[in-house]
């Protein structure tokens, strides 16, 4: 009897041991296809959120308010990724940026396909629209499902909500016809499917590789050498000479392999931006500038702007002003890290003074509502920068707004009491 009990632990025991062990290969292992599935569903599930045409619970969790359509469609690769433990996000989808941006991102990894293209749209692509036909994409979705030549997707940031939506050859342009379609991105899922990580495995082996190898084919030349040195004398400077003119190139090589390793241990690990100002005047100009953590890291960065019309931007991220309104702007360092911000541009105001009847000279005067309008921006520019959300705090004023009232009236009060009490005072001692 305690023979067959003893068996029975055994075979309990090995059975939870097994399970724990393998409880995680298990739950790493996800198919191309699951993957797709698992990004078009959480997509689905959030149909009908509605927030602000600058407002989201996506931008909380992606740390920047403004324009969400990008980064729903982040936020639902993140979501998918969490739910196989796999790296979805920043690995077959950018980390950030904006339509423009991100379509880049797809075009330089050779995973962008053009619009009537010989590609077929699959369950789980990124689609990029062109509404004004000016040849930049304004808007970005998730393609659900294709049947011939309509196109199903769910978009974040429809007038502030997630819809579905159909595109087809007859719908209303540009809003539902395939018109406005400007291409697809297909990330690589197989590259991470069943819990693979194709950047790790990239990085592992381009390691060993330049590091190992090299260094050993160097001592093996220099070993040889020596050790077939000739006892003549001529055999030997002969031998000497090679040794050294080995020696020079093997150095080189090694050099080189350390340098390689150097630059790819030495990877961005943050990208900060910073302007003079944010707030501009039509015919303004200020430059975006940049640093990157390591100083040392090799950077090639890029600046984006859907908003071409408000703002030009140059090579080196000077921004000028042109018309006005918002414009965000998306900066991102070798495809990896993105970093935005908002430029409020508004029109310069002026009024002519006459002198005489030939001569009039102009000057720029500043009304008493556009010094508010002005101080109001300012101050939300600097709250935005500081990490605080200026639109939910104004949504949600009425919560703290009253309490502050109080406040400041009961302060009022005891001030105005304790003013009072001190003049009868004066008059008492006197």
């Amino acid at each position: 009897m305690k023979n067959i009990v003893k068996k029975a632990i055994s075979v309990i025991m090995c059975a939870v041991i097994l399970t724990v062990f393998c409880q995680p290969f298990c739950a790493n292992a996800a198919t191309e296809s699951q993957l797709r599935s698992k990004v078009v569903s959480i997509a689905s599930n959030e149909v009908g959120y509605t927030g602000t045409s600058t407002y989201c619970k996506y931008g909380e969790w992606y740390g920047y308010q403004g324009g969400w359509c990008t980064t729903f469609v982040l936020w639902c690769f993140y979501q998918a990724g969490e739910s196989y433990d796999v790296d979805l996000y920043g690995k077959i989808v950018p980390s950030g940026g904006n339509c423009n941006s991100m379509l880049s991102w797809f075009e330089n990894k050779g995973r962008y396909h053009k619009y009537g293209s010989d590609y077929t749209p699959k369950k789980g692509d990124i689609v990029f629209f062109d509404w004004s036909g000016n040849g930049s994409s304004q808007h970005v979705g998730i393609v659900t499902s294709v049947s011939g030549s309509t196109v199903y997707t769910i978009e974040g940031n429809c007038s502030g909500k997630v819809k579905s939506r159909e595109y087809t050859k007859s719908g209303s342009k540009p809003y539902n016809n395939v018109s406005s379609i400007m291409g697809y991105g297909s990330p690589n899922y197989s590259s991470v499917s069943s819990g693979k990580s194709k950047t790790t495995t990239k990085k592992t082996t381009t390691t060993k590789k330049s590091t190992t190898t090299k260094k050993s084919t160097t001592t093996k030349k220099n070993t040889t050498k020596k050790s077939t040195t000739s006892k003549t004398t001529q055999s030997s400077s002969s031998t000497t000479k090679s040794s050294q003119s080995t020696t020079k190139d093997d150095t080189t090589a090694t050099t080189e392999t350390t340098t390689e390793a150097a630059t790819e241990a030495a990877e961005l690990t943050e990208l900060s931006i910073y302007a003079a100002t944010y707030d501009l005047q039509i015919g303004d100009s200020v430059t975006l500038e940049y640093s990157v953590e390591p100083s040392d890291a090799q950077a090639v960065v890029g600046y984006f702007c859907d908003d071409e019309g408000i703002i030009e931007i140059g090579s080196q991220g000077n921004i000028t002003a042109i018309g006005e309104g918002t414009a965000t702007v998306v900066v991102c360092a070798n495809d990896d890290l993105y970093k935005q911000c908002d430029f409020v541009v508004t029109e310069a105001k002026a009024e002519v003074s006459t002198v005489d009847d030939t001569t009039a000279t102009r000057k720029v005067v500043g009304t008493t509502e556009q010094e508010v309008a002005t101080t109001e921006r300012n101050v939300q520019s600097v709250l935005t920068r500081m990490g605080i959300n200026v639109t939910q705090l104004s949504q949600y004023k009425q919560f703290y707004a009253i309490p502050i009232a109080i406040v400041g009236t009961t302060a009022i009060i005891s001030l105005f009491v304790f003013t009072v009490r001190k003049i009868k005072n004066r008059k008492r001692n006197k």
